[in-house]
């Protein structure tokens, strides 16, 4: 069995200009709490003793390409995961990179980045840029990043904002993209590669978002997107993949269309840092994830499970667990589970029915349906209709959290 615990802080947009876009501007080292999600995340793991094997940034560590925002999201994150005892890792975003002015390395800004980036390997960091991509193999688990800004075209220098050449080129560095020769390249290590637990960080999104229509976008998901998700489903010796990414600021955990039950999973982050317009901030705020990612740890489960912490910050608050619905993910989630809704509803309402028992600890629950913590988010409320259906609901404690299944009084 292999097990990773990670954090996610997606989409920071660290800047120093712009206020209107993001909580993280560059500050003096200490802030008030509830005024900078980044200096509130630091009391945050404090105040819980939190510790991951990886805190993970997908991306847009920057705000619009600007140099000391993103040297000082760099610079946070490496602090952050220190505190946290992890190691952190990245991607670019298109924030990252300057795509809205000529340039002659649009990546430069990253690249001289101190520790290097994404992984702080200098020679890994070389091989990424050269290549679009890197793996980090580990002896149960491996990471594979893709730079989804890769195939960025050179800025139109002689287009005016609005023209047509001008929209042409804001749609593709918009959706970010997944080129022929880095699949092909992929493919070919992958291969030869042996079962692990797998994570893939991208920043672009694979697949098209659930909730498009509160973005108001018509770009669509990143270019070949689905060509990355059969890639990735197509190696079932390599082992199953959840894939993180970032990008468009409303979280969600799905499961990706494909042809094979080896099919990855989909994990979108939220923001940490964006400021959220109307009307995606009717259904998240800024969050910040901590994942459980467990290989093979059971025979009835599938080969790939885990659970989500979710932890919400808002202006004037911090941070704190994530309510149920209008934050994003919620406190605790679930993916993986490959059982529908229903079996799972039935076979917990048998397992009361044994015994005719009026009530069951959540503990019991999950050692009788092993499955039940790894369901997603929105089969869980399924779930919850079906239960309150047949006369059965659950109890929460103030935190939200599940403690009992009762019987309807």
């Amino acid at each position: 069995m292999a097990r990773l615990t990670i954090a996610i802080m997606s989409d920071i947009h660290a800047g120093e200009r712009n206020g209107e876009w993001t909580h993280v501007l560059s500050e003096p080292p200490v802030a008030r709490r509830g005024e900078q999600p980044l200096s509130d995340l630091t009391q945050l793991v404090e105040e819980l003793q939190l510790q991951c094997d990886y805190l993970i940034a997908p991306g847009d560590i920057a705000n619009q390409a600007e140099a000391l925002g993103l040297s000082y999201g760099w610079r946070r994150a490496q602090a952050l995961a220190r505190q946290l005892q992890a190691k952190l890792i990245a991607v670019p975003g298109n924030h990252d990179v300057v795509s809205h002015s000529p340039a002659s390395d649009p990546r430069a800004l990253l690249k001289n980045l101190i520790p290097t980036f994404p992984t702080g390997d200098p020679a890994l960091d070389d091989s990424f840029w050269a290549h679009g991509w890197a793996v980090i193999e580990e002896a149960d688990h491996r990471f594979l990043l893709i730079d989804s800004t890769a195939d960025f075209p050179p800025f139109p220098a002689h287009a005016s904002e609005g023209d047509a050449e001008w929209e042409e080129y804001m749609t593709t560095v918009d959706r970010g993209g997944f080129p022929e020769t880095m699949e092909d390249e992929i493919d070919a290590y992958l291969r030869s590669s042996t079962e692990k637990l797998n994570v893939a960080v991208v920043h672009h999104h694979p697949v098209e978002h659930q909730l498009r229509s509160y973005l108001h976008d018509g770009y669509g998901p990143m270019r070949r997107g689905s060509d990355l998700i059969d890639l990735l489903s197509r190696h079932p010796l390599a082992g199953r993949w959840i894939v993180i990414h970032g990008h468009k600021h409303i979280p969600q955990l799905v499961n990706a269309v494909s042809a094979s039950s080896n099919g990855p999973l989909v994990m979108c982050a939220a923001s940490l840092g964006a400021k959220l317009w109307s009307p995606v901030n009717t259904v998240t705020r800024n969050q910040f994830h901590f994942v459980d990612v467990i290989a093979d740890s059971d025979p009835q489960t599938p080969s790939i499970v885990g659970t989500v912490r979710s932890f919400t910050w808002g202006y004037g608050e911090g941070w704190h667990l994530s309510e149920r619905t209008g934050a994003g993910l919620p406190g605790t989630s679930g993916f993986g589970c490959a059982e529908d809704f229903r079996q799972v509803g039935d076979r917990l309402i048998q397992h009361m029915d044994t015994d005719a028992l009026e009530f069951v600890s959540y503990e019991e629950l999950t050692a009788a349906v092993p499955q039940l913590p790894y369901m997603l988010p929105r089969d869980f409320t399924h779930l919850e209709d079906h239960l309150e259906a047949r006369g059965f609901m659950f109890t929460r404690d103030r935190q939200q959290q599940i403690v009992q299944l009762s019987r309807r009084t």
